[in-house]
């Protein structure tokens, strides 16, 4: 063998090891970091303090990613080689057989409160989610991840005076203080399977399945401390457990207009499927160590009926272009009352409307910022909780991923989202929400003919 081969050669292979070695290590220290989030006791990416996480199964989670979140969290007709997308598991055949992709990031959340003319601020951060895309053999490809489900964390109250009647004391009044707290959340482990049955030169199309298991605990918890006046203080603590799974399908149809142009079309599917709770309410009498009442039930619950629909245009790999339309069934579902009791009535439908766009200049440039790719992209919705009325979301979004080393990328999102319920002096709430996610993207299976 010349000796600029073996060079080649012995070269390649310390790189490989190095790869290898610096994927270990991220894989255990995100899979730590995964590990702590999910074995903490409050919500599992601390990432919400809204009061309206009292309600329901909380803040319900995403299983986008920083790319997709720069783009109002489209993905059902998203078709990309740069990134794992979990919106559509029919997608993960878009990435090459060679190709590992190893994604993570961390959420920060900044936003203000304001009520009948009160406003506070606070802010949150947190591990976000993790996944890992791996080819299968060929036109087969899977991926798992975890992501939360849904998030709990709130802390308020307010304080009230009223004035005795027939006081033996001018003026005297019982002067109590209610306080709410809450934390918690469920997490969402998916295996996502993908496969490509039709493929030619101008069209293809794609079917993919996501099977996914759901564990948490909630606690809620309500006092009521008199500070003065004959009557005792009281606490009580609400939770429960639930343990159920979900599923998903979806299918991409991608068909050539000129070449070097395509449009996609994507759906998904998710039945209606099995969450099982066990719940506690403990109510306490004077102090947390005398226990005036205990009941334990069980509840049987269940995830929603979902259906989307997108279409996606991409040039030239240059510039794509995403709308979708997805719905939620969550009028069916039945959820826990304030007794921690079964109970139907509680929720109702979402309707989500999103687009988004992703454009890189170039993709080989002297210039670095010509080949980073810049992101945009909107949603409305409404929320799920029907307590107080129609509660709209408006979401705006924009990022870049930054590349790093040959395929690899820095990825960052910034969305600010305004949240309103239609009844008058309800609670607003306005959220500023940054994620930085770094995509391994190496061909981890590629082998250079010299070795």
């Amino acid at each position: 063998m010349p000796i600029f081969a073996r060079f080649i050669c012995t070269k390649n292979k310390k790189m490989t090891k190095i790869k290898s070695l610096v994927w270990s290590v991220l894989v255990v220290v995100s899979a730590a970091s995964a590990s702590s989030a999910v074995a903490q006791d409050s919500n599992p990416s601390n990432l919400t303090s809204s009061p309206y996480t009292r309600y329901g199964f909380g803040k319900l989670g995403s299983v986008g990613n920083a790319s997709t979140r720069a783009m109002g969290d489209v993905g059902i007709a998203l078709r990309t080689n740069m990134y794992t997308n979990l919106y559509n598991p029919a997608s993960l055949t878009a990435i090459d057989t060679l190709t590992m992709l190893f994604d993570t990031a961390l959420d920060a959340e900044w936003f203000t409160m304001s009520e009948n003319g009160v406003r506070e601020n606070d802010w949150n951060a947190g591990f976000s989610y993790l996944s890992f895309h791996f080819p299968l053999w060929n036109r087969f490809a899977g991926a798992i991840a975890y992501n939360p489900y849904s998030m709990v964390g709130y802390e308020y109250g307010n304080e009230v005076s009223i004035p005795i009647e027939n006081a033996l004391v001018n003026n005297d009044t019982l002067d109590y203080s209610n306080s709410y707290s809450g934390s918690g959340g469920l997490q969402h482990f998916q295996l996502s399977l993908a496969w490509n049955p039709v493929k030619t030169r101008t069209m293809q199309l794609n079917l993919g399945a996501t099977a996914g298991y759901i564990c948490g605990a909630v606690d809620h918890g309500s006092s009521i401390y008199v500070s003065s006046g004959q009557s005792n203080s009281t606490y009580s603590t609400r939770s429960y457990s639930c343990i159920g799974w979900d599923l998903l399908f979806g299918a991409q149809y991608t068909q050539q207009i000129v070449p070097g142009q395509h449009v996609t079309l994507g759906a998904t599917f998710a039945p209606r499927t099995h969450i099982g709770c066990e719940t506690q309410v403990v109510k306490y009498c004077g102090t947390t160590d005398s226990i005036g009442e205990s009941i334990t039930n069980s509840a049987s619950l269940s995830a929603p009926k979902k259906f989307g629909a997108g279409l996606s245009y991409q040039i030239d790999r240059k510039l794509t272009a995403m709308a979708e339309y997805s719905f939620e069934n969550w009028a069916k579902v039945a959820g826990l009352d304030a007794n921690m009791k079964r109970s139907e009535g509680l929720y109702q439908d979402i309707h989500r409307v999103a687009a988004g766009f992703e454009y890189r200049p170039k993709l080989y440039a002297q210039s670095y910022f010509q080949t980073c790719i810049y992101r945009v992209g909107a949603s409305v919705k409404n929320t799920y909780v029907k307590t107080f009325g129609n509660q709209s979301e408006f979401t705006a979004s924009c990022g870049i991923g930054m590349p790093c080393g040959r395929r690899s990328m820095f990825n960052f999102s910034a969305a600010y989202t305004h949240s309103q319920s239609v009844k008058n002096g309800a609670l607003k709430e306005n959220f500023l929400h940054l994620t930085l996610g770094i995509t391994f993207n190496e061909m981890m299976f590629y082998r250079s003919r010299l070795q």
